[in-house]
């Protein structure tokens, strides 16, 4: 059957398409394994362990960072919560050389290409995405990936870290968890205040607010607390009080327009003439991106991608491109992937990493290098670079990409944020989407 009910009386009855149904009864019963049997009996030496690593580094944890340090080291299955700026990281890499040198094997992964980067880049340590980890082999007639790493076929590694765990989806745990070898410690770090996945789910709250998992929420800043207004300001929002705005000297700025068409020239004048020269100056392509609520209207995605491309990268007689009616590719353009395509071929254009391989994946973000009108395909290199050939029959799977929604911008970084905000409708303008947009941005915020 495709439904499944679940609820004797109608104003409590719960309705499910079978896969969630059967995705979430799975994570439910797996997580209490896990919780029940992977408690580490022998602690002695942890504290010692931190004190190490504090000395090495020329760092203090607080009570609550070396709280999350031992339940990740003591639970089989922990959850670490907390906004930018609480240690997350640096809790991360502290519980890495802790389980090195208990002699355990430890792999970090994320949901999306773009987050596995991330932590890659902060802690030294290769990540990989979730997909990868479990090692997809092909694709099933409804379209959901199958994986080789399951319950006959574990993940072969005695730890596994996963940072940005609230952009797991009820589908995607249920095969994570299924994968973890018996005895396997499962570490969830995130931000369970942002917005939670695109797909089918809200899980990481779900398995927090279950109170059946070892959680430790971090409610300490420390990252640039004194320096940035970013950090401040993302938990001034979260907590309902208004932000610090237009401090000359910080990194977060407030300009006041009275019309939608005004805001887009403040951002197209923006892009162009100022921020390329504030500061140590940003590129307008690499470093900036423009994160909307909307993807239609005058500040949705669709009108400043078109705005936003005639004045970064215009027609030119040196630039092929590909008219789709709707909009046009242009080589040098900025581009995403808004599907996930399991079966996509990519190569890498470095040395680094696995040479080549298949799946490019909802939200990963590149530029176009070529456009072969002839033979009816374009090439991306995307940011983690991975290059990718796509036939113009599979251009629906692309969108440009200066300009993205924020539920698109999930488990991504940039230098520079610029949020086009107006009025809306309530259920979309929601604080947690405000929150998200802001703790993407690494330098600026406007």
């Amino acid at each position: 059957k495709d439904i499944v009910i679940e609820g004797e009386e109608y104003s409590s009855t719960n309705v499910y398409l079978s896969s969630f149904y059967y995705a979430e009864l799975g994570v439910a019963r797996r997580l209490i394994e896990i919780s029940l049997s992977g408690t580490e009996k022998n602690l002695y030496g942890i504290d010692e362990e931190i004190n190490s690593y504090e000395k090495e580094n020329n760092i203090e944890f607080a009570d609550e960072q070396r709280q999350a340090i031992t339940a990740g080291v003591k639970e089989g299955l922990c959850i670490i919560t907390g906004g930018p700026g609480t240690g997350k990281t640096t809790i991360i890499k502290c519980m890495i050389r802790i389980f090195e040198k208990m002699g355990l094997t430890v792999v970090l992964g994320a949901p999306t290409g773009r987050a596995a980067k991330r932590i890659t880049e902060t802690t030294g340590r290769e990540a990989k995405t979730i997909h990868r980890l479990l090692e997809m082999e092909f694709i099933s007639s409804d379209d959901s990936p199958s994986f080789v790493r399951d319950e006959g076929n574990p993940i072969e590694a005695d730890v596994i870290i996963i940072d940005e765990a609230s952009m797991i989806d009820i589908l995607l745990m249920n095969s994570l968890l299924k994968a973890l070898a018996p005895g396997a410690k499962l570490i969830l770090v995130g931000d369970v205040d942002q917005l939670p996945s695109v797909g089918p789910g809200n899980v990481l709250r779900d398995m927090i607010e279950s109170k059946v998992i070892t959680t430790v929420r971090l409610r300490h800043i420390y990252r640039q607390a004194d320096e940035s207004l970013i950090t401040v300001n993302a938990h001034r929002i979260n907590d309902g009080e208004m932000p610090f705005l237009n401090d000359r000297d910080k990194d977060f700025f407030f300009i006041q327009k009275n019309a939608n068409h005004e805001i887009v020239d403040e951002i197209l004048d923006l892009i162009k003439n100022r921020l390329p020269f504030f500061k140590d100056g940003f590129d307008p392509i690499k470093d900036m991106q423009i994160l909307s609520p909307t993807r239609k209207g005058e500040i949705g995605i669709y009108n400043l991608n078109k705005r936003i491309q005639e004045i970064l990268n215009p027609p030119s007689k040196d630039k092929a491109e590909r008219d789709l009616k709707d909009f046009i590719f242009r080589e040098g353009d900025k581009v995403m992937q808004i599907k996930n395509n399991y079966n996509l071929e990519w190569t890498k254009i470095n040395g680094s990493g696995e040479a080549s391989g298949t799946g490019v994946f909802n939200g990963d973000i590149g530029y176009i290098k070529e456009i072969d009108n002839e033979n009816k395909r374009l090439l991306v290199v995307f940011d983690d670079d991975r290059q990718v050939y796509y036939d113009f029959i599979n251009l629906d799977e692309l969108e440009l990409a200066y300009a993205i929604t924020i539920h698109k911008s999930q488990g991504s970084e940039f230098k520079v944020v610029l949020i086009p905000i107006s009025y809306g409708p309530p259920m979309l303008m929601t604080r947690n989407l405000i929150y998200t947009a802001v703790t993407r941005a690494k330098d600026l915020v406007v």
